[in-house]
């Protein structure tokens, strides 16, 4: 069966949010060439088998589910979606997010027309059942040769807002990490191989939905502050791999720059989480030790980011 996008939904305890989910899969598959993929990434309450009551005689939705010796994180789910997907195209959805249904034909239409390995897909974010302009960082076509861009400006880091070719994927070998804040380095990964034309689909297609239950609004925890950190580390390791010496050491500036703004971003993070102040002291200690060995001591305040940084070396 020929499918021009595969959609990929991981979940984990959503039973409270597939009803939703199921009615915008079928009315998607039922005027459109998709294939749509649930992954039940180690869920402990009824999720999969209300899932299987709901999808019977659907040929073109799929619900299959991770082993747990892999572990949890919906990295894990994204790979084995990417697996059995029939697609020329990949899309990966929250199970609590939506497509608008009369863009999809558009958007397919898009794809075809043009040969770019990642299209950015327009959005909005709904909150509280109305819709309000989300304001997202820009999308940048950052390839191999501008890096710089990448740790210099802000930008997306999110891959549930692009659609991916299939076949791109599989020939670079990109796969997720388990754990938080997967979604980094693999995006960082499909641009720094990336040589096409990356384009952005204008029309909102893609309703991200503001709830309070998600991996977004969770409580944070270590997993979380380890999870960021790491996705940093592993692209400054993967550089050092695959840049000469000389390209490293240019960029280098860059990726300094951006590891004081990570730092920055993860302190106001943790002040500002609301948890008990022992608990802020623990991640606080954490995140300064952790982001200070790759950080050189001697920099110039350019920022107000850089100010706090300056002053969490010092202290």
């Amino acid at each position: 069966m020929f499918y021009n996008i595969s959609i990929i939904i991981p979940f984990f305890n959503a039973s409270k949010l597939l009803n939703e989910s199921i009615r915008n899969s079928k009315k998607i598959v039922k005027r459109n060439s998709i294939q749509i993929i649930y992954i039940n990434n180690n869920s402990s309450d009824i999720s999969h088998y209300k899932l299987l009551n709901k999808l019977k005689n659907e040929k073109d939705i799929v619900l299959l589910k991770t082993k747990k010796s892999l572990g949890m994180g919906p990295g894990i789910a994204r790979n084995l979606g990417i697996k059995f997907a029939k697609g020329k195209n990949i899309l990966f959805l929250d199970v609590d997010d939506k497509l608008v249904l009369k863009k999809i034909d558009k958007l397919i239409k898009f794809s075809k027309n043009n040969k770019s390995n990642l299209i950015y897909l327009g959005r909005n974010l709904i909150k509280n059942k109305s819709f309000k302009n989300e304001k997202t960082s820009p999308f940048l076509k950052y390839y191999k040769k501008n890096l710089y861009k990448f740790f210099k400006e802000s930008n997306n880091m999110c891959v549930i807002f692009v659609l991916f070719k299939k076949n791109f994927i599989k020939e670079n070998k990109l796969l997720f990490d388990k754990g938080f804040h997967e979604d980094i380095f693999f995006l960082f990964k499909s641009h720094y191989y990336n040589k096409e034309r990356i384009s952005y689909f204008s029309d909102i297609i893609y309703l991200k939905t503001s709830n309070k239950n998600s991996i977004i609004h969770s409580n944070l925890t270590m997993n979380h502050i380890e999870g960021m950190f790491k996705a940093w580390k592993k692209i400054n390791l993967f550089l050092k791999k695959n840049l000469s010496t000389k390209e490293y050491k240019s960029l280098y500036p860059y990726i300094q720059y951006r590891w004081r703004g990570e730092l920055a971003n993860e302190y106001n993070k943790i002040i500002n989480c609301g948890l008990k102040k022992n608990k802020i002291n623990i991640f606080l200690i954490y995140v300064i030790a952790k982001y200070k060995k790759y950080i050189f001591s001697n920099f110039k305040a350019q920022t107000n980011k850089d100010k706090i940084v300056k002053n969490l070396k010092n202290s």
